[in-house]
């Protein structure tokens, strides 16, 4: 049960009307995590062998959905389960609408009149998907699928065969293949991924359907990486056989991924469609605040989409995943990426029968290795599935498809109708985020690192994360754990832009050697790499390529349920420690101790002056060669497991010299004269306090700053007087002088004072007297 929830304050005249996601709390124990000690990616290609390796106890979990030809038997195999959801993705095949006569509408739709997706679903599904026309998912909200006055789900040849006609196509030579418009003879290469049978079936019903067009039409098993590559950088290709999967229902994604603009942007508009009606949609998509003109938009460019036919969307299929279950159970078929997704692998753990639930190495299959550890540099849904792993956000799609705050504790969004002082049409997030996180090389996370990645993000050309921060105008840290973001415009988006995006970290990326992020290709297994520092629940341990990536337990991550099973290590010392100055031999020592030491770090006045690999044993340092003062020494000890220990000692430094007086001469002056003062002058780094004697007797006293101190000594009668100055300071030394005064002449009888003094009491003695008879006489 969760024992706390999200407070998220959003702004009315914002989102009125509107629909923000939900956002529930990590608080609670069910997302500690990761629960196994390590997870191996084993690249398995084929589905036969990944059936095989599931059946021979080989992997845990195949990290693909499974054929499903492949259904009865795993159904009848022991601890063995199959999950299912309907996907929200889909397979398509995009065309080429940069190469003639590919960019000819009539044709894309001719061939998707023809394309028999009824018989794809099936045939190549057995019966397991369905046949999808919009680029959304029918499981997404926002999709027109159904919606439309036409389809393209069975084969109607003749309408394909009406509509080739029409633009002219005609088979001029009698061959019995038609020619395009131009006159010239064309074929149409279409490419699959030979590593699914899937592709491989639907590339084949396509090839049918073109054929059935009178169109010389070939499909051809092949790598996935190399026409991936040629798709990323708008490279030559005919048709290509891709899938889509998507981890949340967002759909500002339609203003980007086929953009007129985007056509030749690298990563971007695979199918290099340009389409002005389409485009005209985009700002209404990305800037309206209610849900009722986003959902008008998002429909509208799916009508000019689906009747474009830039790519043909083929089926919308029910997902299979197959796992295990004689040792692990926990196991999360999400809302978005099913069984093999994030949340298994994080909270994935052994059954009780079998051990502690803490502990045991997952392993998965991964139909395709990993193309590069730069996440921004890769497009592959195999390689996102380890990389994942690696990084973390300030919110996760949860298991339901709504956002959890993840490094963000809690956010407040505002516009300038809740602050004056925040300018009209911006929209700025205010994210506190955990304090408990930290990077792989034990650097804490910090709003810091979120600015800088948002920043780094939009500023660096062609990076894939920041196409959509161009309306961000500002990204900063307020204090260590307040980043704030601005946005120069209202949408219903802006949330769901900045909330997934891997933060990286601001003291790697930021070092002048860093590559270009299209150009950074490191090697975790290598010692030698000191630019991978990653944040996530799992660190790379090993990788071979082509055979497997073996991810281990990240021990510093800040759910890591090891790490808050455990006590921080134990520390001790004295509070206060006193030194004098100049003397040597002077150490302090903290009494420390932990079973899974780390490291330590020692701070003096907030300066760092020692960062040491810790053994565990008790920490001495030297305390030799500091001048006077006071300071604040603290240690910081880590543990492997990230807990964090801290005790701080008060070091004062003393003077070991006293306080210095310059010793004045006797003084000698005639009775009844004036200006005579004794003056002491004295010096101390640190004084303290002073007393004054007269003959033995404090006749003075009080706090020293360390001056010069005088005493006049007027007005006294003829004799000889002794006066000493002692002076203290904060070390408890001290010193002090004597000085003889002697007063010379002769003193009256008495003296005017006296006189006076005789005179009124007689005056006084003459009223009281005078004042009785006069009473009497009465």
């Amino acid at each position: 049960m969760r024992n706390k929830f999200l407070v998220i304050l959003l702004c009315s005249s914002l989102f009125i009307g509107g629909f923000i996601p939900f956002v529930s709390s990590t608080s609670s124990e069910q997302y500690l995590g990761p629960n196994v000690d390590k997870i191996v990616f084993n690249v398995i290609q084929g589905d036969d062998a990944q059936i095989l390796a599931l059946q021979e106890n080989d992997i845990d979990l195949i990290g693909d959905m499974i054929d499903p030809s492949f259904l009865p038997q795993l159904e009848e195999a022991d601890d063995i389960e199959v999950a299912n959801v309907l996907r929200n993705g889909y397979g398509y095949v995009t065309i080429n609408c940069d190469k003639y006569p590919f960019n000819i509408t009539a044709f894309r739709r001719a061939l998707a009149f023809a394309l028999d997706k009824e018989a794809i679903s099936d045939d190549v599904w057995d019966g397991l998907s369905q046949p999808q026309d919009s680029c959304v998912p029918v499981v997404n909200p926002f999709s027109i699928e159904g919606q439309l006055p036409y389809n393209y789900y069975e084969g109607h040849i003749a309408e394909g065969v009406q509509l080739l006609a029409d633009a002219g196509f005609v088979d001029v030579d009698d061959d019995g293949l038609l020619e395009a418009p131009n006159g010239d003879d064309f074929d149409v290469l279409i490419e699959v991924a030979q590593s699914s049978n899937i592709a491989v079936g639907v590339g084949q019903k396509v090839e049918e359907a073109l054929v059935a067009l009178n169109i010389d039409a070939t499909s051809v098993p092949t790598d996935f990486y190399e026409y991936l590559n040629r798709l990323y950088f708008h490279e030559d290709y005919d048709i290509v056989f891709m899938g889509s999967s998507f981890n949340d229902f967002d759909v500002d994604w339609l203003a980007y991924e086929y953009w007129s603009e985007y056509a030749d942007a690298p990563y971007w508009n695979f199918p290099n469609f340009r389409n002005a009606s389409y485009d005209s949609w985009r700002d209404q998509l990305l800037h309206s605040v209610q849900y009722e003109d986003v959902y008008e938009a998002a429909i509208e460019m799916q009508r000019i989409f689906v009747y474009e036919c830039p790519i043909i969307v083929c089926y919308e299929n029910i997902l299979l995943s197959a796992y295990r279950t004689d040792v692990f159970e926990g196991y999360v078929n999400d809302a978005s990426e099913e069984v093999p997704g994030f949340w298994t692998n994080y909270k994935v753990h052994r059954k009780e029968s079998v051990g502690p639930k803490i502990g045991g190495i997952f392993r998965r299959s991964n139909p395709l290795d990993v193309d590069t550890f730069n996440f921004m540099a890769s497009s592959s849904t195999y390689t996102a599935k380890i990389n994942d792993m690696l990084w973390d956000s300030l919110f996760r799609i949860g298991e339901d498809g709504n956002l959890v705050s993840w490094l963000c504790e809690n956010y407040i969004a505002a516009t300038h109708d809740d602050y004056p002082e925040i300018p009209e049409n911006h929209t700025r997030f205010t994210f506190n985020m955990i304090q408990n996180a930290s990077w792989s090389d034990g650097l804490p996370i910090t709003a810091s690192d979120a600015a800088f990645t948002l920043n780094y993000y939009r500023d660096s050309s062609g990076n894939p994360y920041g196409i959509d921060l161009t309306d961000m105008v500002a990204a900063y840290a307020k204090n260590p754990y307040t980043l704030v973001v601005e946005f120069n415009s209202v949408s219903y988006w802006h949330l769901s832009t900045i909330a997934t995006k891997p933060i990286v970290p601001k003291h790697i990326f930021n070092d002048p050697n860093f590559p270009a992020w299209n150009e950074w290709n490191p090697d975790p297994t290598d010692p030698a790499e000191t630019f991978f520092v990653t944040s996530g629940p799992f660190i790379v341990s090993e990788y071979i390529a082509g055979e497997f990536t073996e991810l281990t337990q990240n021990p510093l991550y800040w759910k890591n349920p090891r790490k808050l099973a455990l006590d921080p290590p134990s520390v001790s010392g004295p509070d206060n420690v006193f030194i004098e100055e100049g003397t040597t031999g002077n150490k302090l020592t903290w009494t420390c101790s932990d079973p899974y030491p780390m490291m330590y770090l020692i701070i003096r006045n907030d300066s760092i002056i020692a960062s040491q690999i810790w053994d565990g044993s008790d920490v001495v340092i030297d305390l030799d060669s500091l001048s006077i003062g006071t300071y604040n020494y603290t240690i910081m000890l880590s543990s492997f497991y990230g807990q964090i220990s801290t005790h701080s000692v008060m070091v004062h430094v003393k003077s070991n010299l006293p306080p210095s007086i310059t010793l004045p001469d006797d003084i000698s002056y005639e009775y009844g004269t004036t200006g005579n003062t004794i003056t002491w002058v004295c010096g101390d780094s640190t004084p303290s306090s002073y007393r004054i004697y007269q003959n033995g007797t404090v006749i003075e006293e009080g706090s020293w700053d360390g001056t010069n101190i005088s005493k006049n000594v007027d007005g006294l009668f003829p004799g000889t007087y002794n006066f000493t100055l002692e002076l203290f300071d904060e070390s408890g030394l001290s010193s002090y002088d004597t000085v003889f005064v002697e007063v010379t002449g002769t003193a009256p009888l008495l003296s005017m004072e006296s006189i006076n003094m005789l005179i009124l009491m007689g005056s006084l003695v003459v009223i009281v007297v005078f004042g009785g008879a006069i009473i009497r006489n009465r």
